[in-house]
């Protein structure tokens, strides 16, 4: 694995806060400067570096004026931000069955992020393991991250059964307000980010109706599939991030701290190129919008990178072996 990818929902989610604090034109000066897709703030739906993100969180708190985002952003960090992948986790029956939709969706969210549970002697624990911990802006990474999961725990125990928040990265100078945001114990240089609830908070039920009838394969496709884990789907990701930018070898091979020659020579030590790699991605999309949007095939080739019509009908037919046409006419029985 190259490097770890994360969902731009994680950002999406948080375009309201950002503008309510720095502005969203400031916002999206910042996402050019950490190489971050121009639409990260507004697509929910593509895999972006990690690294980059807490760069991004990083230099956001320096322009916010504060030590940690959670006091600026965590009241916009939400689950329910998350679109079908919020929607089906808190849709599960109990928070402990939550917990583990949302552990078992990760391969959704994150490449390398993990989350496990259990009861212990001290309740019922939450254990998010990132693998980033050692990158600068984890700090404000990982109490975001806390954050939706107590978004998460509100549908089921509201504000209550909260015992102990565990920070694993240094106590800073002002400490007070952490407590005040979580309403519970917290401890510093712990081993392990985490969050500890009362025992029976694991079993509690809904308190408020669930929302929508979704299956794991809407939150598979809204999210394109999982987050990558291969050098293809690492390439696949960033093409895909950038297609408003018609992303060359160049500029992804840059992304990935390699030469183009070498990301060729990789890519066809794989089977495959990166001319086939980007057309798939396009195609791919092109194909989803074709299904799912409504819009007319002029919008869809824009949106997908072509600059007219017939090229995204060419190719679409050496990828799929059809016609944009003949997929819409399927899918509308028309």
């Amino acid at each position: 694995m190259l490097r770890p990818f994360i969902s731009s929902r994680t950002l999406h989610g948080l375009d309201a806060g950002l503008a309510q604090n720095i502005g969203r034109a400031t916002a999206r000066r910042a996402l050019a400067d950490c190489e971050l897709p121009a639409d990260a703030l507004d697509n929910p739906r593509l895999y972006i570096s990690q690294l980059d993100e807490l760069l991004f969180l990083n230099r956001i708190a320096g322009m916010a004026g504060t030590d940690n985002l959670l006091f600026a952003l965590g009241p916009y960090a939400s689950v329910g931000n998350y679109g079908p992948f919020g929607d089906y986790v808190t849709s599960a029956p109990t928070f402990g069955a939550a917990l583990r939709v949302t552990r078992d969706l990760m391969t959704y969210h994150a490449s390398l992020d993990r989350i496990s549970l259990g009861q212990t002697g001290q309740g019922f624990r939450f254990t998010y393991h990132a693998a980033v911990r050692n990158a600068p802006g984890y700090s404000h990474y990982a109490t975001l991250a806390l954050a939706v999961v107590l978004s998460i725990a509100t549908p089921y125990i509201g504000n209550r059964h909260r015992r102990m928040v565990a920070l694993n990265f240094p106590k800073p100078r002002e400490a007070a307000g952490y407590e005040a945001f979580f309403g519970c114990d917290v401890r510093f240089d712990q081993p392990e980010l985490r969050l500890v609830f009362d025992p029976e908070a694991e079993f509690a039920r809904r308190i408020v109706p669930a929302t929508g009838d979704l299956t794991l394969a809407d939150v598979a496709r809204d999210a394109f599939g999982s987050a990558p884990q291969t050098l293809v789907e690492t390439v696949r990701a960033l093409v895909r991030a950038s297609l408003a930018d018609d992303p060359g070898i160049e500029r992804v091979a840059h992304q990935l701290d390699m030469s183009a020659r070498t990301l060729r020579r990789r890519l066809e030590d794989q089977g495959t190129s990166f001319r086939d790699l980007a057309r798939a991605v396009r195609v791919d999309m092109a194909r989803e919008l074709i299904l799912f949007s409504g819009l007319d095939l002029t919008e869809i080739a824009q949106r997908a990178g072509y600059s007219h019509v017939s090229h995204l009908g060419r190719a679409f037919r050496q990828v799929t072996g059809m016609t944009p046409s003949t997929v819409r006419a399927a899918q509308t029985g028309r």
